[in-house]
């Protein structure tokens, strides 16, 4: 395989660096591109909820010790449902359709309460040669031989075998691809994702069992670890808050300040959490989501595909969005395994497969956020 032609990769996030794992084990040779300048370039800093289909894709392709060590930065996640505290009075608030006091969607079997920066580390850890930085994917251009990626500075990479569009929601390859048949939509929704000392969340009550149930992701104890933050999400409904005309980027101080300036009139059982966050950490996003109906069918290329959220984007209603990307990158790479490298049918094989489950976990997701979040429109 020596004089094999590499795997193109767009994107270093979560499935772009498994699949590098997959690769390198079955010493299939691969390169990723990557838009921002470091690892450190933003906030990573919110947690996942890994259950079962993330799970089953990393230990498919991490070795035990790999894996071992990115448990040391994991929670066992507790399933004491969704508990409501009203806002301003700081007493507890009727369920809210769509949660119910039982196990959230997705919490059957193992579930694991990851931070995305520790997963992401974890996954970068031997991939740093393979990676170059600061090459924001625009386009590329496929022969009879392979596929080249092109970038914002105008260059372009040497020569795949096969491209993979792992590059988040505005992927440009996922446009040329699909003929702009995949997208995410904006929901219209808001976000602000942070993190907190654990400490600062004792005004809650533990709840059942001494934990606090789906707001932590953490084990009980946890509130009275001072080494410990726990993260967060503040979620608006449609028009409920954005952010200040002056500025362009919500990350770091302007997330957490944002935050604080929302929550001004809450019970002060919630300042603390705000008050004493870790303002690195905070980012404002946008939700967006895949469309609900599926994901459609495109005129499938051989030498180009695409996964994570360059396909298909879920809200983070029901956590299923990153076991998602996990599960295609697992499945790219043992298709590829088997095969020995690029084949003719790959692309079309995975692909429908994909679309299946996918397009279950996108409808789930979507319909789960509209109601907790009053979204009626896709934009």
């Amino acid at each position: 395989m020596a004089d094999q032609k590499p795997i193109l990769i767009s994107g270093a996030g979560l499935s772009g660096l498994l699949l590098a794992h997959s690769l390198k084990s079955k010493n299939i040779p691969f390169l990723i591109f990557e838009r921002d300048e470091s690892i450190a370039a933003r906030a990573q800093g919110y947690r996942l909820r890994i259950s079962s289909d993330g799970i089953n894709a990393l230990k498919e392709v991490l070795t035990e010790a790999e894996y071992n060590h990115l448990q040391q930065g994991t929670s066992q996640t507790g399933g004491g449902g969704i508990h409501n505290l009203d806002a301003v009075s700081g007493e507890p608030a009727p369920s809210k359709p769509g949660e119910g006091g039982g196990k959230g969607p997705g919490l059957g079997g193992d579930v694991l309460g990851v931070s995305r920066g520790w997963l992401r580390q974890c996954l970068f850890e031997g991939q740093e040669d393979a990676i170059q930085w600061d090459k924001k994917a625009v386009g590329y251009s496929v022969s009879n031989s392979g596929v080249k990626l092109k970038f914002a500075d105008g260059s372009e990479s040497s020569e795949g075998s096969l491209l993979i569009g792992a590059d988040g929601p505005q992927s440009a390859i996922t446009k040329q691809l699909t003929d702009g048949k995949v997208r995410a939509y904006d929901t219209g929704a808001r976000m602000i994702h942070g993190q907190t000392p654990a400490r600062a969340y004792r005004g809650l009550g533990d709840g059942d069992g001494g934990t606090l149930g789906l707001i932590t992701n953490v084990r009980p104890g946890s509130l009275e670890d001072g080494d410990v933050e726990l993260g967060w999400v503040f979620v608006g409904s449609p028009g409920a808050f954005a952010l200040p005309e002056d500025q362009l980027y919500g990350v770091g101080k302007v997330a957490a300040d944002l935050s604080r300036r929302l929550t001004a009139n809450w019970h002060e059982k919630f300042h603390p959490i705000f008050e004493q966050q870790n303002d690195a950490e905070a980012a404002f996003l946008k939700m967006w989501t895949a469309h609900p109906d599926g994901i459609p069918e495109w005129s499938n290329d051989p030498r180009v595909t695409i996964m994570g959220d360059s396909c298909h984007t879920t809200t983070p209603a029901g956590g299923v969005g990153a076991n998602i990307a996990l599960r295609d990158a697992a499945f790219i790479g043992r298709l590829l395994g088997q095969a020995g490298g690029w084949r003719e049918g790959l692309t079309s094989e995975y692909e429908k497969e994909m679309r299946v489950y996918a397009s279950e976990n996108v409808k789930m997701s979507f319909e789960t956020a509209s109601q907790r979040f009053n979204i009626t429109d896709l934009k």
